[in-house]
């Protein structure tokens, strides 16, 4: 019987055995693909487009690994994908043209209606814009795709309406006449201006008015019982105009007559001479329609060449469309359109009408009109000046973009229904529209300041009255045990001791918190270890470190890749508050470790606005640690990030279209170099050029006027433009009647050269170079003062030749002038000779034909 309980209990021990060694083999196992999982999270990568527009690529730490800078950027939509296409089958497209995968990101895809898939995605604009164009209609999985290129990776921006700015559209009225029918009073007439307006008649919508007399002209009886018809067709019989208005009182007036067929041959005549080879098509859309209207269609090669063509036609009436004017409309060659709800508008309204106010401006200007769809505002900013309608449209997009609140301003319930009655309650309480970003986790306020400020109250009040609700969360049998011995003592210590609580029941068990976003975070992320722990048998590692943060034992561990420990709660403090110092690394071994904090560790301790907000301050702390290599756009608000280079080379902002020099940082400068470029933007520095060329060519500056003069012959008096007499060699001014006395007196003579100074020839103005020269003075002093004479004497002479010269040319060119004009005016009587005679013909004809009028 011993024998037997012995060797039970031998086999016992063994079977004992056998499970704690299989537990810790599975531990050992689960330990090394924790370590694996570790170290492939080290080395993990994500993309993000951040501040709307550069795509940053980032590794452990937050480090920013690479940029494609927003203005080398484009956006890409590739259409007509199948329904199950993948991220990578996409991506693959490109990655097999040779594009680098970390300048490649997919922003989003879309499902249509007809099964088929449409992906954006973020490349830059040298490689991804060629390889677009040349994979336009390619077949993937028996599918035509199509590729289109936008100009900008920036998100929230207005989108280009600038179609047919090529366009010149051209209308005028077509031949007519007007008649003047007079009833038996002026009631009668009155009723038939209701009766017959924009009504038809010989097949022409005709326009009927009371009739006015002409100014200066006596009223009677006559003219205030007579309506106006206009627009007939040219040459309308009575007997129809008769039976039109019900009265045969009829009188014609004037026609405006012409050949339209001749009309419109010499009007693409002038097209053609103006536009030149830019003419692509004439197209003519309305030809004496029933309204009497004639309209073409004229397209160019360019907005440049139609508004030329539009310059040369504008304000004229053309005689051989009888002198008419021309209606033209050409569209604004930069159009860009972007729709924002009503609200959002509403409560913009007064910051909106501070941008449309005042008369309109053709370079760059706003408008705003309702959606087709109801519920929607167009905003549409258009202009011809492309560094104007840039600035004013990145203006309208960071007012429509509105102000994103802090993270600690965001609930998860906003998504919700009730999130989504508490936002519109917003709108109605403070004035300012509030809407919940989902993809940020934010919530974005729009209004005036004073409005945001109290929509910022009211939000952060209700986000603090959700965070002191209680939240409930079940748990599953394998986590409580860990809950019960750790989970807890975490959570209390993190959250305080009346905000935790486990609730056990032979039913359910149960984690009640409170304390909003965070603490659901810090609850999930222990569930998720408990499960693991569970997974792995059971068995806890022992750790004998310290904190690197606290010093002190380690409550509920969390190991990096570099193997050091943490505290949870110690960790998830470091991470939340680290805002200047990048990338993030380990701090065990005395802050000596320095490994990069994996990325997916920070994404699991912060909340998604959090972690998104350290990604932006990240970069702008990368921007401003590279100032030689990553620059901000010069216009204000414009958040669009480009690379600074030594190659002169010029890049164009995609959002507000402003050209920079990429060498010098500074506004494009085509034609200039950028030393050029620098001197013509300071003053001080032409200053300082000028006084140098000046004191190495013997050029001095007026002591009145600081205009610069130049010393080419004749004696030390200088006259300058503003009058004033003025001494050559000491610069000293005085009246005309005293310079002379000065020069004999302190410098010995008219002609005294200062040693530093080289002679000058008294009749050339050529400058020698010999030494000996400075020192020589003139002996006679009469004998150059006759000489000096004698060549003023000559300069007038030669003036007064070139004078009559002139006054001979001049006369010749009126003579030719008035010569001109008769011709024209000759033209112009034939002209109307002829037009009388015609118009006397045809109405010779309509009365021998029988259409009578009867004169009033």
């Amino acid at each position: 019987m011993l024998a037997r309980l012995a060797k039970q209990e031998a086999a016992q021990r063994a079977r004992q055995i056998e499970l704690e060694a299989a537990q810790r083999a599975r531990q050992l196992e689960l330990e090394a693909r924790k370590a694996e999982i570790r170290r492939r999270e080290a080395t993990q990568t994500i993309q993000r487009i951040v501040l709307g527009s550069s795509l940053v690529t980032f590794s452990a730490g937050i480090a920013v690994q690479g940029v494609v800078a927003g203005f080398e950027s484009c956006r890409i939509q590739i259409k007509n994908l199948p329904g199950d296409a993948t991220q990578n089958e996409i991506k693959a497209l490109f990655t097999q043209q040779g594009v680098d995968p970390t300048r490649l990101f997919i922003t989003g895809t879309k499902a249509l209606p007809d099964g088929h898939l449409e992906a954006t995605l973020i490349t830059t604009s040298e490689e991804g814009g060629a390889i677009a164009i040349g994979l336009e209609d390619i077949e993937f999985r028996q599918e035509r795709l199509h590729f289109e290129v936008g100009d900008s990776a920036q998100f929230g921006e207005m989108g280009n309406s600038a179609r047919n700015s090529d366009t010149l559209w051209l209308s005028w009225r077509a031949p007519s006449s007007s008649a003047v029918v007079t009833f038996p009073s002026v009631a009668d007439a009155a009723a038939k201006v209701k009766v017959l307006n924009r009504q038809v008649c010989a097949g022409r919508q005709v326009r009927v008015e009371m009739n006015q007399p002409p100014p200066g002209y006596l009223r009677g009886p006559d003219w205030q019982r007579a309506i106006k018809i206009n627009g007939l067709p040219g040459f309308t019989p009575a007997a129809t105009v008769a039976q039109f208005a019900g009265s045969p009182l009829i009188k014609f007036l004037k026609p405006i007559f012409y050949d339209l067929t001749e009309g419109l041959r010499q009007l693409r005549q002038h097209v053609e001479i103006t536009a030149g080879q830019s003419l692509k098509s004439f197209d003519v859309v309305a030809q004496d329609d029933i309204e009497g209207n004639n309209s073409v269609k004229v397209r160019f090669d360019s907005w440049e060449d139609a508004k030329r063509v539009y310059d040369s036609l504008a304000e004229k009436r053309l005689a051989y469309l009888g002198g008419c004017s021309l209606r033209l409309r050409l569209p604004d060659p930069l159009q860009y359109i972007m729709s924002i709800p009503i609200h959002q508008y509403e409560a913009q309204k007064r910051i909106w009408d501070s941008l449309t106010e005042g008369a309109r401006n053709k370079t760059a200007y706003i408008h705003i009109f309702s959606a087709q769809n109801a519920g929607k505002m167009q905003i549409k900013v258009l202009g011809e000046d492309k560094k104007a309608v840039g600035s004013l449209k990145v203006r309208v997009e960071n007012l429509a973009g509105g102000q994103q609140l802090a993270a600690n301003c965001w609930h998860r319930s906003f998504r919700s229904a009730a999130g989504t009655q508490f936002l519109a309650s917003v709108f109605r309480q403070t004035g300012a529209y509030a809407r919940a970003d989902w993809k940020r986790c934010a919530v974005k306020v729009y209004g005036d300041p004073a409005s945001v400020d109290r929509a910022r109250d009211a939000v952060s009040a209700e986000v603090k009255r959700l965070d002191s609700l209680e939240s409930s969360v079940f748990l599953k049998k394998q986590s409580i045990r860990f809950f019960v011995e750790r989970g807890m003592t975490t959570l209390k210590e993190a959250l305080g001791e009346d905000n935790a609580m486990l609730n056990i029941t032979p039913n359910a068990c149960k984690v009640v918190i409170r304390g909003g976003e965070e603490a659901r975070y810090l609850l999930t992320r222990l569930i998720d270890e408990s499960l693991e722990e569970t997974a792995g048998g059971g068995v806890q590692r022992a750790i004998a470190d310290k904190c690197p943060i606290c010093y002190d034992e380690i409550s509920h561990p969390v190991i990096l890749g570099c193997e050091h420990t943490y505290c949870l709660g110690c960790l998830r403090h470091y991470l939340s508050t680290a805002a200047d110092s990048f990338p993030l690394t380990c701090l065990g071994n005395e802050a000596t470790c320095g490994a990069p904090i994996p990325l997916p560790t920070i994404e699991n301790f912060l909340p998604p606005p959090q972690f998104h907000q350290l990604l932006e301050t990240a970069f702008v702390r990368y921007i401003e640690q590279h100032p030689q290599e990553f620059k901000y756009c010069k216009t204000p608000d414009c958040s669009q990030v480009y690379r600074s280079g030594t190659a002169t080379t010029v890049s164009e902002c995609p959002s507000c279209f402003l050209a920079i020099c990429s060498a010098c940082d500074e506004e494009a400068h085509e034609g200039m170099s950028c030393d050029e470029r620098r001197l013509h933007s300071d003053p001080g520095e032409q200053e300082r050029r000028n006084d140098e060329w000046a004191r190495a060519n013997g050029v001095k500056r007026c002591p009145t006027c600081s205009v610069f003069i130049e010393k080419t012959e004749g004696c030390n008096h200088m006259t300058c433009r503003c009058g004033s007499h003025i001494c050559w060699v000491c610069l000293r001014v005085f009246g005309e009647d005293q310079i002379y006395a000065h020069l004999n007196s302190a410098h010995g003579g008219l002609f005294f050269v200062p040693p530093e100074e080289p002679a000058q020839d008294l009749h050339r103005g050529e400058v020698h170079a010999h030494p000996l020269q400075a020192q020589r003075q003139p002996q006679d002093v009469d004998a150059l003062q006759r000489a000096r004479a004698r060549q003023l004497h000559e300069e007038q002479a030669r003036i007064m030749l070139e004078g009559r010269r002139r006054l001979a040319l001049r006369e010749q060119w009126e003579r030719q002038e008035v010569q001109r004009q008769r011709l024209e005016l000759a033209e112009t009587e034939r002209r109307r000779v002829e037009l009388l005679a015609a118009e006397r013909r045809r109405h010779e004809q309509r009365e021998s034909n029988g259409w009578g009028c009867i004169v009033m």
